[in-house]
């Protein structure tokens, strides 16, 4: 993760920054609410007048007038007077408490109040959420419906944020057809093109698109120099391992790619590789449908969301009971599919029946992974493993 670097800042509407990371400090110029309001249909009265109501020997006010919100606050309660006043509307001058509705009779020209009030209730005082001058948000927040609402009450009608990286998508092989094309022998659909768009842009990135590329060592290095032209990442699937076919580590050798690592000792996913190529991160994912989108979680998500400023890259983690045996190979870390329940305080998890790396169909009934190091052969029924909670947000 050292070599990825959060994008530079952009000035983006606030309607279109749900999800993206602030590049500045949010200072508020005022107060907020702006001016004392009423937090309920009611009546502004003065204290002193109304606390002695009770039952049996109401307090009796003349009502001089109505105040609704958006209305100027004219209006001057003087003793034994009340202004019906309706929710957000702001205090009169002399009242300083709000006796809300179903305390009172609902008078028209005079109104009795039955239960005694105390000093400033229901009122909502000025920047008594936000104080002006206040540090509201901080660089490197990341910007949640909350935000976006907080932003918009202080007239933050632009700001700054880091980038979207924008992610295109390389897929290789002879074998690929389109979802639309008809199935014909020795062929498969390209579902890794939507799988992996639906992850950049569930990660909050920019999906640019995909292409695909025949298993040709001049397509191949053509198609990665075009691929990066207009995008900031480059994700190519297929064509990394060292078969007769996987040009992909030849092509970015010609182009003078900066290589990272390439294989990793896991399962699935051993041939997956990194490069930088003028300056942008380049990911090799292998072909697999499964092995393409644990890879992703695993390495591409953080990275992406690292170049959008980010604090938190990695999901939460959690010790889960395994509910069945599970026997592997040592040498190479597993990341197995499993269901993640919480039962009675503790986490349980339970595979999602077997788990071939092209078994798509796992990854729909999966909510983590279950890490499984390398040197571990056997793991049973019983034990606890670590488990990636792959539906939550990031928490590290």
């Amino acid at each position: 993760m050292n070599e990825i670097r959060p994008l530079q800042a952009v000035e983006m509407p606030l309607s279109a920054s749900l999800s993206q990371v602030l590049a500045e400090d949010i200072f508020s110029k005022e107060p907020i609410p702006p001016f004392d309001n009423s937090a309920m249909d009611g009546y502004a009265v003065r204290f002193a007048g109304a606390r002695g109501a009770s039952k049996d020997g109401p307090v009796k006010l003349k009502v001089i007038s109505d105040l609704a919100a958006g209305c100027s606050d004219e209006f001057t309660v003087s003793a034994g007077q009340a202004i019906r006043i309706m929710t957000g509307a702001p205090i009169p001058s002399g009242a300083d408490t709000v006796v809300k509705q179903e305390d009172t009779d609902m008078g028209g020209d005079e109104v009795a109040i039955f239960f005694p009030p105390k000093l400033g209730d229901n009122i909502r005082l000025a920047g008594e959420d936000i104080a002006k001058g206040e540090k509201v948000l901080e660089a490197k927040h990341l910007l949640r419906p909350a935000e976006i609402g907080v932003l918009a009450s202080l007239g933050c009608s632009k700001l700054k944020v880091f980038a979207r990286p924008k992610v295109q998508i390389l897929c290789t092989g002879d074998e690929l057809i389109g979802i639309d094309e008809a199935m014909a022998p020795g062929k498969i659909r390209n579902s890794n093109a939507y799988s992996l768009s639906s992850q950049v842009k569930a990660a909050g990135a920019e999906a640019l698109g995909f292409s695909t590329v025949r298993d040709d060592p001049q397509a191949t290095k053509k198609a990665i120099s075009e691929g990066l032209k207009s995008a900031d990442v480059l994700i190519i699937t297929g064509g990394v391992s060292v078969g007769d076919y996987d040009f992909v580590k030849e092509a970015m050798e010609t182009l003078g790619a900066e290589q990272k690592f390439w294989k990793v000792a896991q399962r699935p996913g051993m041939p997956l590789a990194f490069w930088l190529l003028g300056g942008k991160p380049v990911f090799g994912l292998p072909g697999n449908p499964v092995s393409t989108m644990v890879c992703f979680e695993e390495y591409v998500r953080p990275a992406l969301l690292k170049m959008m400023g980010r604090k938190h890259l990695f999901r939460p983690e959690a010790q889960a009971i395994l509910k069945e045996d599970f026997k592997k190979k040592v040498a190479r870390q597993f990341f197995v599919r499993v269901i993640v329940r919480a039962e009675d305080g503790r986490h349980y998890a339970s595979l999602t029946g077997p788990q071939g790396s092209g078994i798509l169909k796992s990854m729909t009934l999966a909510n983590g992974l279950a890490v499984i190091p390398a040197e571990t052969d056997f793991v049973a029924a019983g034990d606890p493993v670590k488990v990636h909670l792959t539906e939550l947000p990031e928490d590290h």
